[in-house]
C-alpha cells in the first residue's frame, strides 16, 4: 500500500515565503503535522500563472530538502483556469491517473490536503473524496488574530451529486484525449485505461522509426486502425497505404495482385501489371491477417522485406519497391511457426514492432466510454437524415452492463449493438434491461429452442439431462449478463427470489 497526498499551493503561501523564507503556511504547517508521518509521497499543484514565479523554484527546494530526504515528491504545474471547476478537475484527474499509471500493482490510499487555492480548487478533494477516490483528508486553516496554523483531519458529511460527477468525468475524459486528438488519427483510438494509454505511446514511438511491424489481436479490436493512425503519424504520412486482406485474396491470383505480371503470364492474361507493391512505392502497406499467406507468399515477402525487390509473375523481373509493412492477425502466429504454417525467418522480420491489442473485455471502464461515444455519433447521424428522430442516451444499469458483458466481437460487436438499439428502441434512454435485447447470441453458443422437441417415435431420450443441460445454458448465459449478480440474474429468470436460483445452481452443481 502507498499513501499518496495531493494538494495545491497558492500566493498565499507564496507571499509569506517573499517576506520571510523561514516563515510557516498551510503547506509547511501539514508537513509539520502528525498527518504528514504516514505519508509515502506528495504531489504539489499549483496553476499557471506569471506572479511569484521567480519563488516556485525556491520553495520548492526549501521543502524539498528539509521534508523529503525520505518521501518522494513531484510538483506539477497545470495550465487550468483557478475559479472554473471542469478545468480544475481535469487538470487534477491527469495528475491522478499518472500517479495510478506509475504505481502499476501496487494499491494507492489517498490523502487530500485542504486549505491552499481557490474555493473551487479546495472543492475539487471533497468531489473526489466522496465519488471514485475515497480518501482522508486534512484541513489546514490560518488565524489572522495569532498568526498561527492549525491541521485537523477533516470530515464532510455532505452528499455529492453523482451526474454532476459523471459530467465532470467524461468532460475531463474528453480533455485528457485531447493530446492524442492532436497527432494524426490516434485521437478516433477512445479509450481511457492505462492499458491502452500505453499502447499508444509506443505506437506513436515506433511510427517514427521505419521498421515493419505486427499487431496482434481478437477480431474487432481495432488492428486496421492502429495500422492506419501510424501510417498517418509516420514520414510516409503523404504517401499511400494500401490494405490486403490476405483471407480474402485468390490464391491463384494472390502472388499477381502483390506483385505484379506481365504481358501472357497466364491464359487470358490482358497487358501488365504493376501489383500492388510497386503501386504503393514510398507508402505502406497493410497486410491483414497475414496468418493466412500461403507459404510460397511468404517467401517472396520476405525478400521485399529484405531487399526491397519484387519479382512479377511472368518473366521474374525484378523492380525496387520502397515500401513499410504493417502486419496483422488474430491467430496464435508462434503457433503456427511452430506447426511449419508461417515461416520462422518471415516472423522474426516483421516481427521487429509488435503489439499486442487487447480485448474489450480487459479495457476495463473503456467498454461504456466508447458506448458513449458511439451512441453520441450514431445520434448525430441519425438526427441528420431522420425526421423526429428520439436522440437515444444509455442508462447507468446499461453503461454497467456494458463494462462486465464479455463482447466475443469486441469493439465491432459492441459498436453495432449500439446502432441496433438506436434503430429499433422507441424510447430515450435504453435502460439495461432493454439494451440486453439488442445483443445476438454468440456464434457457437446456440441454446434449443422452446419449441424444438428431439423425440421422435422409436427414440429415447434422458428428459432430465435435456432439462438440466438447457437451464444450465441459460443459467450461465443470465450471470454473465448481469456481471455475476444472482439478485439480477434471478429477476432476469423470472425466480422469485435469489435464493431460488442458488438453490437451482446446486442443484444443478454449477
Amino acid at each position: 500500500m502507498k499513501n499518496v497526498c495531493i494538494t495545491w499551493i497558492d500566493n498565499f503561501d507564496l507571499q509569506r515565503f517573499s517576506r520571510d523564507q523561514k516563515s510557516s503556511g498551510t503547506l509547511v504547517n501539514f508537513m509539520e503535522s502528525e498527518f504528514f508521518k504516514n505519508i509515502d509521497e506528495l504531489h504539489l499543484l499549483w496553476p499557471v500563472s506569471a506572479k511569484f514565479d521567480s519563488l516556485k523554484d525556491k520553495f520548492i527546494s526549501r521543502i524539498r530538502a528539509k521534508y523529503f530526504a525520505k518521501k518522494k515528491f513531484e510538483a506539477h504545474e497545470l495550465d487550468i483556469k483557478p475559479f472554473v471547476f471542469s478545468s480544475i478537475f481535469g487538470g487534477v484527474m491527469g495528475v491522478i491517473r499518472s500517479v495510478e499509471k506509475k504505481a502499476k500493482s501496487v494499491p494507492v490510499k489517498w490523502h487530500f490536503q485542504l486549505g491552499s487555492g481557490t474555493a473551487q480548487m479546495n472543492a475539487i478533494w471533497v468531489v473526489l473524496s466522496k465519488t471514485s477516490y475515497p480518501a482522508s483528508m486534512y484541513l489546514s486553516s490560518y488565524d489572522k488574530n495569532t498568526d498561527t496554523f492549525k491541521t485537523r483531519k477533516y470530515e464532510h458529511d455532505g452528499a455529492v451529486d453523482s451526474d454532476y460527477f459523471d459530467y465532470l468525468m467524461k468532460s475531463c475524459d474528453s480533455k485528457l484525449l485531447k493530446a492524442w486528438s492532436d497527432i494524426p488519427e490516434y485521437g478516433s483510438i477512445i479509450h481511457k485505461s492505462t492499458v491502452m494509454g500505453d499502447i499508444l505511446d509506443n505506437a506513436y514511438m515506433i511510427a517514427a522509426h521505419d521498421v515493419p511491424i505486427l499487431i496482434l489481436g481478437e477480431t474487432g479490436t481495432g488492428k486496421e486502425l492502429f495500422a492506419q493512425a501510424i501510417h498517418r503519424s509516420s514520414r510516409r504520412a503523404d504517401k499511400p497505404m494500401m490494405t490486403v486482406n490476405c483471407a480474402a485474396i485468390h490464391e491463384t491470383t494472390a502472388e499477381a495482385t502483390l506483385f505484379g505480371w506481365s504481358k501472357g503470364a497466364w491464359t487470358g492474361a490482358v497487358g501488365e501489371g504493376r501489383g500492388l507493391f510497386r503501386d504503393c512505392d514510398g507508402g505502406t502497406v497493410f497486410l491483414d491477417e497475414i496468418g493466412d499467406l500461403s507459404l510460397e507468399l511468404q517467401t517472396k515477402l520476405l525478400r521485399v522485406l529484405q531487399y526491397g525487390e519484387v519479382q512479377r509473375v511472368g518473366d521474374g523481373k525484378v523492380s525496387r519497391a520502397d515500401i513499410r509493412i504493417i502486419a496483422a492477425t488474430n491467430k496464435d502466429i508462434r503457433k503456427h511457426v511452430i506447426e511449419g504454417k508461417f515461416r520462422e525467418d518471415l516472423f522474426y522480420r516483421i516481427n521487429v514492432g509488435m503489439f499486442k491489442l487487447p480485448a474489450l473485455r480487459d479495457r476495463g471502464r473503456d467498454a461504456s466510454f466508447i458506448a458513449e461515444h458511439f451512441i453520441d455519433k450514431i445520434n448525430a447521424q441519425n438526427a441528420g437524415i431522420i425526421s423526429k428522430y428520439i436522440p437515444k442516451k444509455l442508462s447507468k444499469g446499461a453503461l454497467k452492463f456494458i463494462e462486465n458483458y464479455n463482447w466475443p466481437g469486441n469493439i465491432r460487436e459492441l459498436y453495432h449493438t449500439i446502432q441496433r438499439a438506436c434503430v429499433w428502441y422507441h424510447g430515450e434512454t435504453i435502460d439495461e434491461t432493454a439494451f440486453v435485447n439488442f445483443i445476438t447470441e454468440p456464434l457457437g453458443a446456440a441454446p434449443v429452442s422452446e419449441n424444438q422437441c428431439l423425440l421422435t417415435s422409436g427414440k429415447t431420450v434422458d428428459l432430465e439431462s435435456l432439462t438440466a443441460d438447457f437451464r444450465k445454458k441459460y443459467i450461465l448465459k443470465a450471470l454473465e449478463l448481469c456481471g455475476g449478480s444472482k439478485v439480477k440474474a434471478a429477476t432476469m429468470l423470472g425466480y422469485k427470489n435469489y435464493q431460488n436460483l442458488s438453490n437451482e445452481i446446486k442443484r444443478l452443481n454449477l
